[in-house]
């Protein structure tokens, strides 16, 4: 019987060692020899999966290389580490950018909220990946994890290896970032996710964290992504919109997690009807979603090259932030300067209320725009230590921000990406309904049909121009 209760006890002690062996986030910040190390293993196989946000909260998507003669688009999921009682999940294949292999998407539904899973992927044939964990957090109040311009380099015929480094610097602001706030529900990034957009080795550096396998990611397109066209193989974002008029790797997406409409914008394609569209489109599906955010590549009030840019300030500005404000958006997140900052409370291209650091506004008017530097630590731009857009700048260190939903409140913090010390915060509380269909907002988009027949010329002319070569 001794022997018997020995074998239960020591049983019971290995199945918790294995449970608690997951923690929240499995996202260790390693040291450079131990990222050497996984970077030399992982480097030249682009097999790693990618794992992004559903088109609500009770969904995530998966994305996957396998070869093209034993594909099988399936996903395990299950509530036991030892995988027991899995449901099964099937999807479909693509074609991938090389010939010998196919792309698996599989989207998972189901999820319940403030549970742990578990979740295993078929490599090929009979072949199963080893079980990873994804826990879901509130779908109600929510946090959302920023982070810009990941922009993970190429490898260069030179020898010249920054890749290994930006995957470093990404996989520890990552760690920083999740040790300190355990109950994020996903990642967003405002686009430039790889520097070229053309070599799997990219994609595979940004997906060697072990932390983006619980991780869902939300990515917009950025003009380095737009170089090539892996973020077509590589990524499997909801409610994709191609419109009418986008060509390529042009499009938009959104989706909704709890009462929050996230709206992604192409900003490398001047086709301002289809974005016009999506935005017109998204509201309409959600007309009861409390907040709404955007994101969009390039810095419309950005902090960095943008202030003073004759491009950002009349094209950009002319195309985006009519719509963001005739539908009553919140917030919205940019990148592209590699220069951290955050807005007052803008339209018109006029500053309409002050956000200073460390305080709350209830009902404010006018938007928020939050632009990210780089998470990698490129480069960054210089701009001008005082600008009266800006309530904050920052671009001496690496930074994340976050942005919390609590019912009526919203609160934005960005922090130091080493050791999260807070740099900047503001608080909007929302107690009042969207009001796109005020006259002023149905005005300013009448007005705005103007733009749509300009963007519309001048998208068709750059499509023609791409096919031209």
């Amino acid at each position: 019987m001794k022997k018997i209760m020995s074998v239960i006890l020591s049983a019971v002690m290995t199945a918790q060692v294995a449970v608690n062996s997951f923690a929240a986030f499995d996202a260790p910040k390693l040291s450079e020899s131990e990222w050497n190390t996984l970077y030399t293993s992982s480097v030249e196989d682009n097999t790693l999966p990618m794992l992004n946000v559903g088109a609500d909260e009770t969904q995530v998507s998966l994305c996957w290389h396998t070869d093209k003669a034993s594909a099988q688009p399936q996903v395990l999921l299950s509530k036991n580490i030892d995988m027991s009682d899995a449901l099964v999940f099937n999807g479909i294949t693509t074609p991938a950018e090389n010939d010998e292999q196919l792309v698996c998407r599989v989207t998972v539904t189901g999820l319940e909220e403030n549970t742990c899973y578990y979740y295993q992927w078929n490599k090929g044939g009979n072949e199963w990946s080893d079980v990873e964990k994804y826990e879901t957090k509130s779908f109600g109040d929510h946090k959302v994890m920023v982070v810009g311009d990941i922009q993970i380099s190429e490898v260069t015929s030179e020898g010249n290896d920054s890749q290994k480094s930006d995957g470093l610097n990404w996989n520890n602001v990552l760690a920083e970032a999740l040790e300190k706030n355990p109950d994020i529900s996903f990642l967003v990034s405002p686009g430039d996710n790889t520097s070229t957009g053309k070599t799997e080795k990219e994609w595979q550096t940004l997906l060697m964290p072990e932390a983006v396998r619980s991780l869902p990611l939300a990515l917009a397109i950025g003009n380095h992504d737009k170089k090539g066209m892996l973020y077509n193989y590589y990524t499997n974002m909801p409610n994709e919109y191609f419109g009418n008029f986008f060509s390529g790797l042009d499009r938009d997406f959104w989706f909704r997690y709890g009462d929050v409409l996230y709206l992604f914008y192409d900003s490398t394609s001047g086709n301002a009807p289809d974005h016009m569209a999506m935005t017109k489109q998204a509201v309409k599906e959600n007309p009861d979603a409390k907040w709404r955010i955007g994101v969009v590549h390039h810095g419309i009030y950005g902090a960095g090259d943008c202030i003073g840019d004759t491009e950002t300030e009349l094209l950009l500005t002319t195309i985006f932030a009519p719509i963001f404000e005739s539908y009553d958006l919140d917030f919205v997140i940019t990148g592209h300067t590699h220069s951290q900052g955050r807005s007052h409370f803008m339209e018109n291209t006029k500053v309409v209320e002050l956000a200073e650091s460390g305080k709350t506004y209830t009902d404010p008017k006018g938007v928020v725009y939050l632009n990210s530097n780089s998470v990698c630590g490129k480069v960054i731009m210089d701009y001008e230590a005082e600008h009266l857009a800006y309530s904050f700048m920052e671009n001496d260190v690496t930074t994340y921000t976050t942005l919390d939903f609590k019912g009526d409140t919203l609160t934005v913090e960005t922090r130091r990406g080493d050791n999260s010390q807070l740099l900047d915060s503001i608080t909007i509380v929302r107690t009042k309904e969207h009001n796109e269909n005020s006259a002023g907002n149905i005005l300013k988009r009448a007005a705005y049909k103007v733009v749509e027949f300009v963007g519309l010329v001048y998208t068709l002319i750059d499509n023609l121009v791409r096919k031209l070569g």
